[in-house]
Parts: structure tokens; sequence; C-alpha cells
């Protein structure tokens, strides 16, 4: 037989046997992946508080977060707020994931911009924390400064960052003269030991949907 014909068929089958080698790798780490997707722990996220717990997805179930999406905007001659909220499903944190509202805001005062935050919504970040806004929890506006202005069965609070600066808002939907609106309340911040300026005020805003 010839010698060439027997080194072409040798190579052939050694490309051959390397080409199954890797297929069944391939199938192994797909079929590997998939186990541990199925064994991931699916958790309400508004019966329990998010924890560092290894494959447990904590997820929006009822889609309580998708109302608060969108751009939202008060503008009174005075002050200018702009605020967009966008929910990232099965965000990524350490070991485990999350459903969350994060978002980016722009402040003006008589026509002048004092803080634009709204590039940073489209940024890559490890944390929902890192975003100028973010946060996932529902409560119940009895127990907030909402009690005394609204019969809605839940609100949502955020935190937002101005200058390195944390504080609380929350937030509730609203009809407000026949469009859909937010009511935010800006708490003071969170730590009163904090070395910062804050910049939209502390009070009650209504924003419209746009």
């Amino acid at each position: 037989m010839d010698k060439t014909y027997i080194r072409w068929k040798y190579n052939n089958f050694n490309t051959l046997r390397i080409i199954m080698k890797n297929i069944n790798l391939f199938l192994v780490l797909t079929i590997l992946t998939s186990s541990l997707a199925s064994c991931q722990t699916v958790v309400n996220l508004h019966n329990t508080y998010p924890t560092n717990t290894p494959n447990t997805y904590y997820k929006d179930i009822g889609d309580k977060l998708n109302p608060y999406e969108g751009t939202w905007v008060l503008d009174d001659g005075v002050s200018y707020i702009k605020i967009v909220l966008v929910k990232k499903v099965k965000f990524p944190v350490w070991q485990y994931f999350e459903d969350c509202i994060i978002g980016g805001f722009q402040y003006k005062k008589n026509g002048v911009e004092i803080i634009n935050t709204l590039i940073d919504i489209n940024s890559n970040q490890s944390d929902p924390i890192h975003y100028p806004i973010s946060g996932n929890w529902i409560g119940d506006p009895s127990r907030t400064p909402f009690s005394q202005y609204t019969s809605d069965n839940s609100y949502l609070k955020l935190s937002i960052r101005e200058n390195d600066c944390f504080s609380d808002i929350y937030v509730r939907r609203l009809t407000l003269n026949g469009q859909i609106a937010i009511q935010i309340f800006k708490r003071k911040p969170m730590d009163l030991h904090q070395v910062c300026n804050p910049v939209i005020p502390q009070d009650f805003h209504y924003l419209i949907k746009q």
C-alpha cells in the first residue's frame, strides 16, 4: 500500500479523533451547565431579602417592579428633576441573582444643570448599588410618609447617590390630573455622619411619566 496514502489516512483518523473528543467535551459541559441551571433556587424577592446565597435567584414574582419603569419629569419653572428607572432582570450579584430597579437622574435649578447621572444607566456595574439609583424593596405605604396622602397598597424604596452622598427615596404610583405619575419622598442622608452635599431637596415631589 502506498505510504503516502497510509500517512494521509492516519492523519485524517487522528484529526477525526480530536474532533470527536472536543464534541464529547462540549456535550459534557452543556449537560453540566444545564444541570446547574436547573438546580438554581428561585425565591420570591418580595418575601425574602436577598442574601449572598450561592445559586439563588431572587425573582420579582408578580412583576411588582414593572410599574415604576420609565422616564419621569418634574418641571415647575424653577426646579427640573428627571429620573429614568430601568428594571434589571436576574442581575448577577456575588454568588446570587436578583431583579432590581436601577436608574439615573438630572437636576436643574433655574435652568442651570446642577447634576446629571443619566449616562451612568448604560454602564456595566458589578452591583446595583453602584448605579446612581437602585433598589427593589416593595413596602406598605401605611408605614411611610405616604400614609397621610394615599390609599395605594405599595411603594418602592430606592437609594440615590448624589456626590457620594446616599439618601433614601420612596416612590409611589398615582394618576395626577389624568396623567400617569409618581410621587417621591426624598429623605435626608441615611447616615448623618456622611460628609457630603445632597443635591435634590428633601421633600415630596411629583413627576409625570414621559
